[in-house]
């Protein structure tokens, strides 16, 4: 990946893509295999807002069953087991406890054993999608209370416990990462992308966008780039760039956004993950009585999610405050007490946005939407070259590009491939039997490399683990670990910076890596890693200290969320 500016201005490309998170990296991949030209610019850096802000979780939709959704039960569970296909490096089967409560009708044994009948029948058949058996779930089991408190001593405060209900989601060791797979994937299929342009709104010419004018965040420069068809999938900024051209709407308004806070705190339990109820509202046809949040084991932590907090203000501003990690570890503590967790217990905190398109926006009750927004403006709104594409869950974001893509293709009157998302790995997922090609790695590099740091590699890179260790071929200090929470080596910050077009330590710390998302590293390991970006990029000593000044900032919390 390679950031080329002057390739972007002057070229006139099928396809151009505005947002680089999940649904844009998804839409790019796809148009990309079917032999389109498409560029990708991005405000940011990739995957790097709503996207990485989640629970991490590819979830199989029981979620969409006390809205009697079952349509996206099966969509989710379709979607949730293709990712496996496509990245296995990337995801992992994790067991979810669901206790049950005797004498409630919602909460009770005999209610969830009936969904889970119901949410099996809509996931029959699916396995059939997977190459690799290990890439199907787990079968869906029931325990007593006995049992459920043998293996999670937790639940024992949890009031008239008689079982619990094990129920296996997959979960992503980096959402980043995995967005990141996408638009890799695509570039290696012709696609131009950049990260940090700032879309400042459409060109148009007699009643059709044509393009659009960009600032490249670097430089400076303003420069415009021409396409005969641009997707605007910028998440939340989405009706903010329509806005640029009279008359463009949403088949449903977006009224407001919420905030999602997610704290990573010390491990609760290192191998289940505990689905829970606080005492907040959700909206549905049945409910279990409130709003749910999950303890989930992820990389020698617990990664819990997540709050529902109106935001009304610029997305540059939104942060954690000190309020937002207090009040949710009051909710985790009031359903989980004998935790005890505290705020030295919270190693990191993040938050992200989803949007809403309720009349009456509530601090007390989960009111997302698990629905997407497919736009031909040249329809509704007769304005040509333009589609917008809101997606509204990572799950689904394939399937959301899948048709796009199509509706892109039939608007460009151009003969292409049919989509083959569904069933091609991405460029780092290409491995049929994922442990064996761990073992293989773990031989191949055994005197180079502890097997836990090889392991390390493959969960980032996949395949590519080779490209990465030829980097470190004539510089074996390059493989020696940094001071970071977790295993950071000198070669995947290199690696990133030529390759994968990070370009400032914040890049490098929570999305190429992610060794900023379990706490704060060391200053030595900050220090080092900038000293090798600076080298690269040609930083000076008052721009080091500025990306380091930038990571240790998102570890302060304030009660305003300013620093």
């Amino acid at each position: 990946m390679q950031r080329d500016i002057r390739q972007l201005a002057a070229g006139n490309y099928d396809v151009l893509v505005v947002g680089g998170g999940i649904t844009g990296a998804c839409i790019a991949h796809d148009a990309a295999l079917r032999g389109l030209s498409v560029a990708v610019l991005e405000r940011k850096d990739f995957g790097g807002f709503t996207s990485a802000a989640s629970s991490k979780l590819l979830h199989g939709g029981i979620r969409y069953l006390p809205k009697g959704q079952l349509w996206k039960v099966r969509e989710s569970g379709r979607e949730q087991i293709i990712f496996q296909q496509l990245a296995p490096h990337l995801t992992r089967w994790v067991p979810f406890l669901i206790p049950t409560v005797q004498g409630s009708l919602t909460k009770g044994a005999l209610a969830l054993k009936v969904a889970m009948k119901v949410y099996g029948l809509c996931h029959l058949g699916l396995g059939r999608l997977v190459d690799d058996p290990a890439g199907m779930s787990p079968k869906a089991t029931f325990m007593s209370a006995q049992q459920a408190l043998d293996l999670a001593p937790q639940l024992e405060c949890i009031t008239h416990l008689n079982g619990a209900q094990v129920l296996w989601e997959s979960h992503m060791h980096s959402s980043e990462r995995m967005t990141l797979a996408f638009l890799k994937t695509a570039v290696d299929n012709g696609a131009e992308v950049a990260n940090y342009i700032q879309v400042e709104g459409y060109v148009e010419e007699q009643g059709r966008v044509t393009g659009v004018q960009a600032h490249d965040a670097l430089s400076g420069k303003k420069f415009t780039v021409s396409a005969r068809l641009v997707i605007n999938s910028s998440g939340p900024a989405t009706q903010a760039l329509n806005s640029s051209v009279s008359g463009l709407r949403l088949k449903k308004k977006l009224t407001g956004f919420s905030r999602g806070v997610h704290l990573v705190t010390r491990q609760i339990h290192e191998k289940y993950a505990l689905a829970l109820t606080t005492r907040k509202k959700t909206e549905g046809f049945i409910t279990r009585g409130g709003r749910h949040f999950f303890i989930i084991p992820w990389r020698g932590r617990s990664l819990i999610g997540t709050t529902n907090v109106p935001f009304k203000g610029e997305f540059e501003e939104m942060r954690v405050t000190s309020r937002d990690i207090n009040d949710f570890l009051a909710d985790i503590n009031d359903v989980l007490p004998e935790v005890h967790l505290t705020r030295h217990d919270v190693e990191y905190a993040f938050t992200g946005l989803y949007p809403l398109i309720v009349k009456d926006v509530r601090s007390d009750t989960y009111q997302g939407t698990g629905e997407y927004q497919l736009v031909d403006h040249q329809v509704t709104d007769g304005i040509g070259g333009v589609i917008t594409a809101l997606g509204a869950k990572f799950t689904t974001a394939r399937n959301v590009a899948e048709k796009t893509v199509d509706m892109a293709v039939a608007k460009l009157e151009q003969k292409c491939a049919p989509c083959r998302t569904s069933s091609t790995p991405l460029l780092e997922g290409g491995m049929r039997d994922a442990a064996r090609f761990i073992e293989e790695k773990k031989e191949l590099y055994q005197s180079r490399l502890s097997p836990a740091m090889i392991t390390h590699l493959i969960r980032y890179h996949g395949t590519e683990i080779d490209r990465v260790m030829e980097l470190a071929a004539a510089a074996p200090e390059l493989l020696k670990p940094l001071p970071a929470p977790g295993i950071l080596l000198p070669v995947e910050i290199l690696y990133a910076v030529r390759e994968e077009m990070a370009l400032h330590l914040d890049d490098i710390m929570f999305r190429r890596t992610g060794a900023g998302t379990i706490g704060r590293p060391d200053d030595a390991c900050l220090d080092k890693a900038a000293q090798i970006m600076a080298a690269e990029l040609g930083w000076d000593e008052k721009r080091r200290e500025q990306e380091i000044a930038m990571v240790v900032s998102r570890y302060r919390y304030d009660q305003t969320g300013q620093e």
